[in-house]
C-alpha cells in the first residue's frame, strides 16, 4: 500500500477530507461523572516517564520497527503524519479540551512538548491508529507487531495523564475514518 505517485508529493492528502461530522461528537464536559471517572481512572496509573518518551515519536516508533525488517516507509509515515496534523489540530483547536492533568491537580504534568496542546481528540491515538491501519493493510504479516507499537503510543499517552480515554477512542474513530477516505479515494494503493 503506498502513496500513489500523482499524490505523494501533495502537501495535504487530507485536504478533500469531510471530518465536519466529528465536529458534531463533543468530549465529555470537565464537570461530567464521566470525566471523573476517567480522571480516577488515570489516577491509577503508574507513570514511567521512560516509557513515555520512548512513545512519544509517533512515526519513529513505526519507523524503527520497519526497519528492522528492512522496510522503509519514512516516506509515506511522514506524508500520514503531516497531513493529519492538520485535521488534528482544527479540532484540537474546535474543541479545546484541557489535558487531564491541568484539570486535575493531583495529576503529575510529563512536561514534555507534545501535551502542550489540548487533549480532544488525541493526535497520539489518531496517528498511531491510522499508521497501524494503513501499514496493516500493506503488511499483513506483521499485524500483531504494529498493534502492539500501536497499544503502546496509546498507553503510554494515558500513562502521562495527557489524554483521558474518551480521546483516545475519538482519535481510533477519526483515524478509521481517515483510512476508509485514503482507502475509498485511492490515495493509497
Amino acid at each position: 500500500m503506498l502513496v500513489t505517485e500523482s499524490n505523494k508529493h501533495k502537501k495535504n492528502i487530507f485536504q478533500k477530507f469531510d471530518y465536519t461530522s466529528f465536529k458534531e461528537v463533543p468530549p465529555p464536559s470537565d464537570n461530567s461523572k464521566e470525566t471523573k471517572k476517567e480522571i480516577e481512572y488515570l489516577r491509577n496509573i503508574d507513570l514511567n516517564k521512560k516509557f513515555v518518551q520512548e512513545k512519544d515519536d509517533i512515526t519513529g516508533n513505526f519507523n524503527h520497527f520497519l526497519k528492522t525488517k528492512g522496510i522503509d516507509e519514512s516516506k509515506l509515515l511522514s506524508i500520514l503524519n503531516n497531513s493529519s496534523r492538520i485535521v488534528i489540530l482544527d479540532l484540537k483547536n474546535f474543541y479545546k479540551r484541557p489535558r487531564p492533568f491541568r484539570l486535575e491537580p493531583k495529576l503529575t504534568d510529563p512536561m514534555l512538548k507534545s501535551t502542550e496542546g489540548f487533549a480532544y481528540p488525541s493526535g497520539h491515538s489518531t496517528l498511531s491508529n491510522l499508521l497501524y491501519l494503513v501499514l496493516s493493510k500493506k503488511y499483513p504479516k506483521y499485524k500483531k507487531e504494529l498493534k502492539k507499537i500501536k497499544d503502546n503510543i496509546v498507553y503510554s499517552r494515558q500513562m502521562a495523564k495527557a489524554h483521558y480515554p474518551s480521546d483516545i477512542r475519538f482519535g481510533e474513530e477519526l483515524a478509521k475514518s481517515m483510512c476508509n477516505y485514503l482507502i475509498d479515494n485511492n490515495l493509497i494503493g
